[in-house]
């Protein structure tokens, strides 16, 4: 578009920018998926759990 107004400096900085903001929301991810587990409810048997959930429970 405006290939007169980007230089290699532009350039550089905006892909280190993006790389360390995908960084970011990845290890914020990664943290609230720790945090969160599924629990089986009291109301539901262990076998519908494990066919729903695909997991036994700890």
């Amino acid at each position: 578009m405006f290939p007169a107004n980007y230089n290699l400096g532009l350039i550089f900085s905006a892909v280190i920018t993006m790389a360390v903001i995908v960084i970011m929301i990845r290890i914020y991810l990664n943290i609230i998926n720790k945090r969160g587990s599924i629990n089986k409810p009291d109301w539901m048997s262990d076998s519908e759990f494990e066919d729903k959930f695909g997991k036994k429970q700890k």
